[in-house]
């Protein structure tokens, strides 16, 4: 009798180990799906659904796997983000070629309020417009490139405004040297929150040589990742970012001696500033350029970010710089302010 338990116990044994093997054999890993075109259409009504319109989603696996195709849609103060992926099976065998797909989005009146300029859908971004005349009130979508953000310090606290969510702050620079909104983006995986800080940009955009600052603060949508997943911000730990107590800041203008105004006519005339000066201290920091226009009248301001704390040599250092202005200028009398500098133009 003895041993026929022993042989019973031995076998229960193995059939739980098979289980386990079994269980860990058919874990499953996020892949996510290429997308090549989206467009949009009215919403096709609904009972009890708030439906702004319908986005249709047109792209391709890199596999030939029959799974469901997921979403999980979030918006952000400057953008809609949008995860479209598939839970494979480790088990699962996946050869073949790609598979194309088409996938309808309902969007809600909740996600487009304000008219969001931007739509995220994985690694790819399209600018949102919104054409007064356009009869059947849906938006149009052009194609442009995310541009990760240079993030210097970042940190993750509770939200004041959700028990369950977190906010993200950020500081740091723009991609690139034009003024443009923050675009944020969150892809969760088994281990890890992956979120995404970026500007986008039409391929032909120009933008001036300068650094333009961030300090930023998002509310992070609702996640089921585990509290112990690991939370990354383009690519870089959090917890290597996080936010150290700040020496408060003077705000130092550059001393202007001469503003030379370039004018360019093509479709639409552009101006340009060669500006020529002098930093009143010998402090080797990133130089800011803000910008802003109101009627005719434009003022740049250019000055560095300086801690109360540091100490700075004091000697003169030259700065020289080109500073392309935003927007069009059209036939008129115009005023430019550098700092205390002014200049008239005439177009």
């Amino acid at each position: 009798m003895l041993k026929i338990y022993l042989l019973l116990g031995l076998a229960l044994v193995i059939i739980g180990l098979t289980v386990v093997v079994q269980n860990k054999d058919v874990s499953t890993y996020r892949v996510w799906s290429t997308v090549d075109r989206v467009s949009v259409s009215p919403s096709e009504a609904e009972a009890g659904i708030d439906r702004a319109w319908d986005l249709w989603v047109n792209g391709s696996h890199g596999d030939a796997c029959a799974l469901a195709l997921q979403s999980d849609i979030a918006r952000y103060p400057q953008n809609i983000d949008i995860q479209l992926y598939r839970e494979i099976p480790s088990t699962a065998n996946c050869d073949g070629d790609e598979a194309i797909f088409e996938r309808r989005l309902p969007l809600t009146g909740e996600l487009v309020a304000g008219q969001p300029p931007y739509l995220i859908i994985n690694s790819q971004v399209w600018a949102i417009s919104y054409p007064a005349g356009k009869a059947d009130g849906v938006p149009m979508f052009e194609a442009q490139e995310l541009m990760p953000v240079q993030v210097e310090q970042a940190g993750l606290a509770a939200s004041a405004d959700a028990a369950e969510r977190v906010e993200l702050r950020i500081r740091g620079f723009q991609a690139i040297g034009c003024d443009l909104p923050e675009l944020y983006s969150m892809r969760v995986s088994a281990e890890s929150v992956l979120l995404g800080a970026f500007n986008a940009i039409a391929a032909d955009t120009a933008c001036p040589a300068m650094l333009v600052p961030i300090d930023d603060k998002v509310t992070l949508p609702a996640t089921d990742a585990g509290s112990d997943a690991l939370f990354k911000l383009n690519a870089i730990p959090i917890n290597e970012l996080e936010m150290p107590e700040m020496s408060p800041i003077d705000k130092v203008l550059t001393n202007i001696l001469d503003v030379t105004v370039k004018i360019a006519k093509s479709e639409a005339t552009r101006v340009s500033l060669d500006v020529q000066g002098e930093h009143p201290d010998g402090c080797d920091l990133p130089v800011v350029v803000n910008q802003a226009r109101q009627g005719n009248n434009i003022t740049v301001e250019v000055y560095r970010e300086v801690p109360v704390d540091m100490f700075c040599p004091m000697i003169l250092q030259p700065y020289q710089d080109t500073i392309q202005l935003n927007g069009d200028f059209g036939p008129g009398e115009y005023i430019i302010n550098v700092n205390t500098y002014t200049q008239a133009l005439e177009i």
